[in-house]
């Protein structure tokens, strides 16, 4: 016991055991993390997303947040080319005027064919009718397309021995050569109502002369033809019964 009237001396704070102090649990050591936090495989606390190394992709595509454009699909490969014989959509078929060899060429050997609309347009150029115009001065030819049809539309006639105006021709005719009836001494008589295939000509554009034919025949179907075949077929009646 202490002396009478003496307080015991108080101890330092710091010099005063607490017992035996309790570690900070560990966000390492054992299997289970932090309190509150789950493990996951590699042992690691899902508690905060570990860092993400910079530039790498996850493999999760970014969610569509409103405001904001849509992510865009991966482009898609590039279109196989069209035939050489397919007409593309856009393709410039305009007027062209050329004097060369190779279009006077056409003019002595194969002329152009025209559209169902000229056809009266001629005739009142001619000022002839119709029918007359066709009698005189046309015929109906026949094309082979290069996905082995053969189609039919209306021509200049071609000036042959034995073959008469207003008359239907076959492909054997047709690939023998025979001036233009409306070509005379180097020039075209009808140039300002001249075939519209001989207008849209460019001969130096590889298959474009086929595009071109083909883009005529599509216009001459079994309607816009009739008139002409019927004449055609009358004509050739005409010359057998006499």
């Amino acid at each position: 016991m202490s002396p009478k009237g003496n307080k015991p001396a108080r101890t330092s704070r710091t010099s005063r055991s607490t017992g035996p102090t309790k570690s900070a649990p560990s966000t390492t050591a054992g299997p289970k993390g932090p309190r509150g936090a789950k493990p996951t495989a590699g042992g690691r606390s899902a508690g905060k997303p570990a860092g993400k190394p910079a530039g790498k992709p996850t493999g999760r595509p970014a969610p569509f947040r409103p405001g904001k454009p849509a992510p865009s699909a991966p482009p898609l490969a590039a279109p196989v080319a069209a035939p050489s014989h397919a007409i593309p959509k856009h393709e410039d078929f305009s007027v062209t005027s050329c004097e060369c060899d190779a279009c006077r060429a056409a003019c002595i050997n194969a002329p152009g064919w025209f559209v169902p609309q000229q056809i009266p347009r001629l005739a009142k150029h001619l000022d002839l009718s119709v029918e007359e115009t066709f009698r005189r001065y046309l015929a109906v030819g026949v094309t082979h397309l290069v996905d082995g049809t053969q189609r039919q539309g209306v021509m200049p006639h071609k000036l042959r021995d034995g073959k008469k105006p207003g008359s239907r021709w076959s492909l054997v005719e047709i690939a023998q050569a025979g001036r233009c009836v409306f070509y005379d001494r180097g020039r075209c008589t009808i140039y300002k109502v001249r075939p519209d295939e001989c207008a849209r000509m460019m001969h130096d554009r590889g298959d474009r002369t086929l595009r071109i034919r083909r883009k005529i025949v599509d216009k001459w179907t079994d309607s816009a033809l009739a008139p002409f075949l019927a004449l055609a077929t009358s004509h050739s009646k005409k010359r057998s019964s006499r």
